[in-house]
């Protein structure tokens, strides 16, 4: 699924009340999933980010502190975006990207809001060039949010609604093709090795490791080319279309 995330220029966001600290992505390793409250929450649009902002500020924060928020329509909204640190888990805020998806109380999520938080998930692997760890605020701070429905789907590898993501066969979902391209460095590089060792379409000499090389890209071509691919379709990056088949372990 590819994503569009709404600036804070089109929603509509007021000026920092004093400018939040700039994150590396290499600090980044978690994924924090938050809901609004007690409360059933009815607004969809630019609505919600703007009465979150509004909240957050009466409350000192520097604006809204969630780095996106997932409205009930699958809306993606940039709060404090990729690069700066978030105020949403007291410990995690520069460790954790915090994402809302805007519902509240026992309320269930539409599949749009879950596709497009899924969707966020993969592109913030992408980004940081590693898996990071799924979690709930409840696992960061002692807290009822994200609620039991949210909680649940994140504990079950926050799966898609209708495919593209999340798992419970112990097997690794493919996390994206950007993913690979930033040379990432990661146990699922060296997950995805062995099992092309065992398939017996591993290039390399020694190892696999963590970190994606060329050698990995071209063990990867030959399993696209075992399973019938040729030319373009066989240049050794990893697409969704072979990725399941190798059966990668979650790392």
């Amino acid at each position: 699924m590819s994503i569009n995330i709404i600036s804070r220029a089109q929603w509509g966001a007021k000026p920092w009340n004093g400018t939040p600290n700039i994150v590396s992505l290499s600090s980044r390793t978690e994924y924090f999933i938050h809901y609004d409250g007690a409360n059933a929450i009815n607004r969809t649009g630019i609505s919600v980010p703007q009465a979150i902002e509004a909240e957050h500020r009466n409350q000192g924060r520097a604006g809204i502190g969630y780095n996106f928020v997932v409205d009930q329509a699958g809306n993606i909204f940039e709060g404090r975006g990729w690069g700066l640190q978030g105020a949403h888990c007291p410990g995690h805020n520069v460790s954790g990207f915090g994402v809302q998806i805007a519902i509240g109380g026992d309320q269930a999520p539409t599949d749009a809001a879950l596709r497009a938080a899924r969707a966020l998930y993969d592109e913030a692997c992408a980004h940081t060039g590693r898996r990071l760890a799924m979690k709930g605020h409840k696992d960061g701070f002692a807290t009822l949010c994200p609620g039991s429905r949210l909680y649940t789907w994140v504990q079950s590898g926050m799966p898609s609604p209708g495919g593209g993501g999340g798992s419970t066969s112990g097997y690794a979902p493919f996390p994206g093709a950007g993913f690979f391209k930033r040379n990432p460095r990661s146990a699922l590089i060296t997950a995805m090795g062995r099992r092309l060792v065992a398939e017996g379409c591993s290039a390399h000499s020694s190892g696999p490791g963590p970190q994606w090389t060329e050698v990995d890209r071209q063990s990867y071509a030959a399993w696209q080319r075992e399973r019938g691919f040729t030319g373009a379709d066989a240049d050794g990056w990893p697409g969704r279309t072979t990725w399941d088949a190798p059966r990668v372990p979650n790392a």
